[in-house]
């Protein structure tokens, strides 16, 4: 699959067609796939090429709206699972302040017609352009493609969406968030060095930049760490260490059972399957350990039960 960054002010055009997914697709949810199922019915339908077309930046980030961006997926995990569902193009357009003053007709120019687009695919509230003056029905009056607009996706009577998940997120409500996702909710990131104080406690761990991630509740995960082509079960803490000197920033550490390798500077993803306990803490650094030893094992039975 190829990743193509549409910078303000550059083109790209595939003279073959191309059927596209629009929007941000934060989460890549089972509300966003099912437009993804539309793109592989219209490109199997028409023989075309299949893609879909997001954002670099939230919008709401860019305008000053928000004050911090934090994802759910990030540009390279989107690719990674359009990647194996054989997508053709990701395209990802720089969002700017002149690309939101843009006009709804000047963004379906620049960004669907001259890139190839020739089926547009979006769901039912999608909006676009200055002031999110385009809607679906604006797509549609554009001669240049066809257009299919998706209904709403629900879950236990609500909509699946990216605010749903975050809030499931800070409660720690993982079958739930993995049920709108479809997948195991994913933390990819580079091991660098903490305070190493889980060595000091007989539980080294992994500390992972999470960058900016959208991080679940405080507390102790049962997960599965995936290093280069290996899998392995962890204990995962997310937190700000309150038994010792708190620290000023959250901190996602992972200790990886059964495990003894220097992996600082690794790339590793941390799938996250079910929620021990919130963060908490405790009188001394004895009855910390005996905690730790009852959540690992805590872990070792919860990914037996599922084999």
């Amino acid at each position: 699959m190829e990743v193509i960054y549409l910078k303000e002010g550059e083109q790209f055009y595939q003279s073959k067609p191309i059927v596209g997914a629009i929007g941000f697709f934060d989460g890549l949810h089972l509300g966003h796939m099912a437009l993804v199922h539309e793109v592989e019915r219209v490109a199997k339908e028409k023989n075309y090429c299949k893609a879909l077309i997001t954002f670099d930046h939230y919008p709401l980030y860019v305008l000053g709206k928000w004050k911090e961006e934090k994802c759910l997926t990030s540009i390279l995990d989107r690719q990674h699972i359009l990647e194996k569902r054989g997508f053709d193009y990701l395209f990802v357009v720089e969002f700017t302040k002149t690309v939101a003053a843009l006009s709804p007709q000047e963004f379906m120019k620049h960004y669907l017609v001259n890139c190839g687009i020739r089926h547009v695919v979006c769901g039912f509230d999608f909006r676009f352009g200055c002031q999110n003056k385009g809607d679906n029905q604006t797509l549609k009056n554009n001669p240049h493609f066809d257009v299919s607009v998706i209904d709403e996706v629900l879950y236990k009577g609500e909509k699946i969406s990216s605010t749903r998940i975050r809030h499931h997120l800070e409660n720690g409500q993982v079958q739930d968030l993995n049920e709108l996702l479809g997948r195991y909710y994913c933390i990819h990131g580079n091991v660098i060095h903490g305070r190493h104080i889980g060595h000091g406690l007989g539980f080294p761990t992994a500390n992972i930049d999470y960058d900016s991630y959208f991080l679940p509740c405080g507390g102790v995960y049962a997960v599965k760490v995936y290093i280069n082509q290996d899998v392995y079960l962890g204990m995962c803490n997310i937190g700000y260490n309150p038994t010792f000197h708190a620290l000023k920033k959250a901190s996602l550490e992972v200790n990886i059972l059964d495990f003894d390798q220097d992996i600082y500077g690794y790339d590793v993803y941390v799938e996250f399957h079910d929620l021990i306990r919130k963060e908490q803490a405790f009188s001394s650094k004895e009855a910390l350990i005996q905690q730790l030893t009852h959540d690992q094992q805590y872990v070792r039975d919860y990914f037996k039960k599922k084999i």
